[in-house]
């Protein structure tokens, strides 16, 4: 089991496509746009799409399906924050991001890059289908190593689901349902600390990237798996011979993964901590004392060469927190936990024969991201997926395309005010930093795919299916400022930000379906 989500988080994690799901996790859907919640191909298509299609299956069905992913992401990062310029008498370059919008190509995680689903269906009598499936069904990941302007930013996340359903058909209507069992694994890193484990300043510039491990030793996922208990239903009606009708709801799946990062950095008690780091570089003689707890954040920073007015913004964003209760809260070796709740789906669909060669598919799926556990917290909205599929008949060859449309959960934002603080399940979390972990850590942002596909009957009872899904480039900006709110005089300096991301998709599936 771990080795196969192993497997599964090769190419999973390069991200997937509405929002962090996979607009089609089988063969054929993904050559249909993603659509199939009331198109029949084979009864463990049904485990993918709708539960109830294993209605429509004659004995037994084996199919394995396998996608190589491909992804180009680049961000950019530019941070006018005080705290990332150095003083020009410590003869140390300011954080790049600071003079200039500085981009990065996330590296990939790992050499493999395949996901794999496998699923076995069986008819019991002419009313009753049984199934069972493990499917890849979610991911992302950006690796930002070496590049400080990104902080170094590793997201790792990897779901899958097994799927043990049954369907009961009754004349022309059939209804499925399915317990589900959950399994996920997350971790994020990033250039959380400065100091070693000897409480050593690392030289400037040389501030390693986090590095908590990964499944079976990898940098894929956490180390643990989390599960997590949900169900599936769908129902499905022949109205004419021609034309399908069909609806399926999928229950929400809330992971809690365990000592994923410590989120005081990214609130007002991460100002004290970057401004111990920050006085340690500028000032000699602080290297290995950093901040005085009994003295007064600006007046520390004046004294070491920074402006009163940046000092004192400083020193507002940073809150009312003790400078040694800060520095504690901060301390990287103090890991918070992190709840995802992959939302509930509602999805409906038709199919209709236009004529004996062609037939047509449209789905409408609802994903309430801005309702879910988590990624409501880092601001995501809810997602209306659209989506169109076309089948040509040709004797043994099926050719396939369509289309796939959804706002990306992640919007522009022009205006931002960064130091905003949003509860993020108990830590206060600048705006700012939502910004740049969603669009640095987890940039699920695609939005339109193109698909197309092939199917042929190898044989009476095989069939081979492809399918290739082109997502083009998607960008989306975040710009704001990072001012202290409702304090006179801070709009003279400047400290703002912009955060963009550049997302370029590839994928090829082949699936393998077996009748006995």
């Amino acid at each position: 089991m771990r080795k196969f989500l192993i497997f599964i988080a090769g190419a999973e994690l390069l991200f997937a496509t509405n929002g962090t799901n996979l607009i089609g996790t089988s063969t054929v859907s993904r050559s249909l746009g993603g659509t199939g919640v009331a198109h029949f191909t084979n009864g463990v298509e049904a485990l993918h799409k709708n539960i109830a299609l294993m209605g429509d299956v004659k004995k037994s069905d084996f199919q394995f399906d396998l996608t190589y992913f491909s992804a180009n992401v680049t961000s950019g990062v530019y941070d006018k924050m005080p705290l990332n310029a150095n003083l020009p008498s410590s003869h140390l370059p300011n954080l790049p991001s600071y003079d200039a919008k500085t981009y990065a190509k996330s590296q990939p995680m790992i050499d493999m890059s395949f996901i794999p689903s496998v699923g076995y269906v069986s008819r019991y009598n002419e009313h009753i289908v049984f199934g069972f499936g493990m499917i890849g069904a979610a991911g992302m990941a950006a690796n930002y190593k070496g590049d400080m302007a990104q902080r170094q930013l590793k997201s790792s996340m990897m779901l899958m689901k097994l799927v043990p359903a049954i369907s009961y058909r009754q004349n022309n209507t059939t209804f499925g349902f399915a317990p589900v069992i959950g399994i996920g694994s997350m971790s994020l890193n990033y250039d959380e600390a400065y100091l070693d484990a000897n409480g050593n300043p690392y030289p400037y510039g040389t501030k390693p990237q986090s590095n908590r491990s990964g499944l079976l030793g990898t940098n894929v996922g956490g180390d643990t798996l989390v599960p997590s208990l949900g169900f599936e239903a769908g129902f499905d009606v022949k109205v004419t011979p021609k034309f399908r009708f069909g609806g399926s709801y999928k229950s929400a799946l809330k992971y809690t993964y365990k000592n994923v990062a410590n989120f005081s950095q990214f609130g007002p008690n991460g100002m004290v901590y970057m401004a111990d780091e920050w006085v340690r570089n500028n000032v000699p003689q602080l290297r290995n004392v950093g901040l005085n707890p009994n003295q007064g954040l600006s007046e520390q920073l004046q004294s070491a060469g920074m402006s009163q007015l940046a000092a004192n913004a400083i020193e507002a964003l940073a809150g009312t927190s003790t400078i040694q209760d800060a520095l504690a809260a901060t301390n990287p070796n103090h890991l918070d936990d992190l709840t995802l709740e992959q939302p509930w789906e509602l999805a409906i669909g038709f199919s209709y024969q236009l004529n004996e060669e062609m037939l047509i598919t449209a789905d409408y799926r609802y994903i309430p991201w801005g309702d879910a556990t988590g990624y409501k917290d880092f601001g995501w909205k809810n997602q209306h997926v659209i989506a169109a599929g076309l089948e040509f008949d040709l004797d043994d060859v099926r050719m396939r395309m369509g289309y796939n449309y959804a706002d990306s959960p992640i919007p522009d934002i022009s205006a931002e005010e960064g130091a905003l603080l949003t509860n993020v399940q108990g830590h206060l979390v600048f705006d700012q930093a939502l910004s740049m972990l969603n669009m640095v850590g987890f940039p699920a942002i695609s939005t339109t795919h193109f698909t197309f596909g092939l199917g042929w009957d190898i044989e009476e009872d095989m069939t081979l299916d492809t399918a290739v899904v082109y997502s083009p480039t998607s960008t989306v900006t975040r710009k704001g400022k990072l001012n202290p709110l409702l304090q006179t005089g801070f709009d003279a300096i400047d400290m703002s930000y912009e955060y963009e991301t550049k997302m370029e998709q590839l994928s090829i599936s082949f699936g393998l379906n077996i009748r006995m």
